[in-house]
């Protein structure tokens, strides 16, 4: 009876395995590097940035959905390409033109129409004593991934400037944050704001080492949760006291956007993501959007949220997995992301299929992160 019974046993494990070998297929090849790989993706990328019509990406009657969308965009495919190239420099100039591109477009003021309506103005004209502009993280670090492969590029200047600008803020403020808008005090903004001044360190030589550490300390003394390690999503502006819930998505990117800059902190953000986020099923992750002990509906940057797990800290998840390099669990994330991505073959290029250009320039970025 018993050996009557293997060969059924045998073909239930196949049944699952097969999944699993299935939909993991192609993630040693993301963690390697692997050129071909990461460029049939990149050439989708490139494609949508040099096709933009028109100041924004998206024209959903949302103005700042719209604007921030494309902000997205363009920094991710930023981060992205320019990931590749430091890995591979022999692909500089076939990324270059690209990556100007999308440069130009972040530094547009006509992109930023969405903040010049709660501010007056828009913070790459000016930014007013005591105002924040946290939101302009995400530009800068787009623009610090161009100097780092284009030192010398024509957005030098702009991006000189705002990052001088950020820093005397962060640096000012007792709690190390700043708000992305009037009454508006989101620390994950303020990681991407941090993350761009540690990338424009890197890019021109510059000394900020003491600034971030002592940034680090205010910062996590006033944004993280005590019992579970992750990131407040926000805060009542002008003080620590929390206005949301740790959350998965914006753990998981700040613990990315502070690989440029503090890395020893974005490490234990991740870790406490891996410990109190993770949910696995036969080798394929998520990370849910919320620890124990806390519920809600998420928003949109947690994106659908499915019995608990968030897509956006899923895919950011990925990028701060590879940064950490956790080869495992961003194994696990991959075969999930493959899964759900559905990911395709289209004239030489992959597209993932279900977020547009945003989802595919955002899963360059994430797939291509560095340690």
């Amino acid at each position: 009876m018993k050996a009557a019974l293997l060969p059924i046993v045998f073909a239930a494990l196949s049944l699952l395995a097969v999944p699993r070998m299935v939909a993991g297929r192609g993630a040693d090849a993301w963690l390697a590097g692997d050129l071909a790989t990461e460029d049939a993706l990149a050439q989708t990328v490139i494609a949508g940035v040099l096709t933009q019509k028109g100041d924004v990406a998206y024209r959903t009657g949302n103005t700042r959905f719209d604007g921030q969308a494309t902000v997205a965009i363009e920094q991710m495919a930023l981060l992205g390409l320019g990931q590749i190239v430091l890995a591979h420099p022999s692909m500089r100039d076939a990324y270059l033109p690209a990556m100007r591109v999308a440069a130009h477009h972040l530094a547009t003021p006509a992109t930023l129409a969405y903040a010049s309506k709660v501010y007056g103005h828009n913070g790459l004209d000016r930014m007013g004593p005591g105002e924040g502009h946290a939101y302009l993280g995400y530009i800068n670090l787009g623009l610090g991934m161009l100097r780092m492969v284009d030192h010398d590029a024509d957005i030098a200047p702009v991006h000189d400037r705002l990052t001088a600008e950020l820093a005397a803020r962060i640096d000012a403020s007792p709690t190390g944050l700043i708000e992305t808008y009037p009454g508006e005090s989101w620390p994950p903004d303020v990681a991407a704001v941090v993350g761009s001044i540690g990338l424009h360190a890197a890019a021109t030589g510059t000394d900020r080492k003491a600034l971030l550490e002592r940034w680090a300390t205010r910062f996590e003394r006033c944004t993280v949760h005590r019992a579970s390690g992750m990131l407040v999503q926000r805060l009542a502006s002008g003080s620590c006291t929390p206005a949301d819930a740790p959350r998965g998505s914006g753990t998981a990117i700040a613990a990315y956007f502070l690989s440029f800059a503090t890395p020893a902190l974005a490490r234990r953000l991740y870790d406490a993501l891996a410990r109190n986020a993770t949910t696995s099923i036969d080798g394929f992750a998520g990370f849910r959007e919320y620890p124990d002990g806390f519920s809600g509906s998420g928003d949109i940057d947690a994106g659908p949220i499915v019995f608990g797990v968030s897509v956006g800290a899923t895919g950011f998840g990925l990028g701060a997995a590879r940064a950490a390099g956790d080869r495992d669990r961003f194994t696990a994330l991959y075969r999930s992301t493959r899964l759900f991505g559905v990911p395709t073959t289209v004239d030489g290029r992959t597209v993932f299929a279900p977020g547009g250009l945003l989802g595919n320039a955002l899963l360059l970025a994430m797939l291509t992160a560095r340690p």
